[in-house]
């Protein structure tokens, strides 16, 4: 994602694992991430702001643009 390739989809591929994590690893140690073992709202926080990588899009400076999810019309003038 750093180096702007397919930052959409790499957002969205990254949502299961920590997903994951919460589930395997933090879930059992409480809400707070300063719990001893680490709680699940980190983990739960990086999710969230994937998603909303994953719904905004690559960006400005991005290397390689994912494709469009919809295709809009081009408006010309």
């Amino acid at each position: 994602m750093i180096v702007g390739f397919y930052a959409r989809y790499v957002a969205l591929a990254l949502i299961p694992i920590l997903l994951g994590t919460i589930v395997t690893v933090h879930g059992a140690n409480g809400w707070l991430f300063s719990a001893p073992g680490g709680g699940w709202e980190y983990p739960a926080f990086w999710a969230v702001a994937l998603f909303v990588q994953f719904l905004l899009g690559d960006g400005v400076w991005t290397l390689k643009q994912s494709r469009a999810l919809s295709s809009k019309p081009s408006h010309t003038v």
